[in-house]
């Protein structure tokens, strides 16, 4: 696991490994940690605006003792992006994608009826997206500090976080 306090360490870490699975699921983690709120609850959604960028929203699925499973979306000025589902496991401290298409979602679901190949392969590829993808929010200043805490219909604004 990548003990690295500062930002930019865990943000530029290179894989000795690309296919090491393990540490990038240890990596997400650590990415998630400082993009989304520390706090999260489930009967709020939340919305991250970062200048001239499109908002970027969370919602918790679920929440329990050891995992929560959060979703991600970004709102644009012609709609709304395919949502992104990951789970984390806080004992283990890993991060993955359950899902991001409904392709994917429906792989997932099949569960034995579909080759072991095929689950491995889609589940390697959306994790390696999901490292990219959290290195390229950092990049473009989505933090913890940019989000605000929704009511459920993203109508109206609780609070800033």
């Amino acid at each position: 696991m990548l003990k690295s306090k500062s930002k930019k360490a865990i943000f530029t870490s290179n894989y000795i490994n690309d296919k090491c699975v393990s540490i990038q699921h240890e990596d997400n983690f650590q990415l998630l940690k400082m993009i989304v709120p520390q706090k999260l609850f489930t009967e709020f959604n939340y919305e991250s605006t970062v200048v001239n960028k499109p908002k970027l929203y969370c919602q918790v699925l679920n929440n329990y003792k050891y995992t929560t499973e959060l979703v991600f979306k970004y709102s644009f000025e012609f709609g709304n992006s395919e949502e992104i589902v990951v789970k984390l496991y806080h004992d283990a401290q890993v991060a993955e994608v359950v899902y991001c298409t409904d392709l994917q979602q429906f792989i997932r679901l099949l569960g034995p009826k579909i080759c072991p190949r095929i689950h491995s392969e889609t589940r390697a590829s959306l994790n390696v997206f999901l490292n990219k993808w959290l290195g390229f929010l950092l990049q473009n200043n989505y933090s913890q500090t940019h989000w605000v805490r929704l009511s459920k219909n993203q109508n109206e604004t609780i609070e800033k976080i």
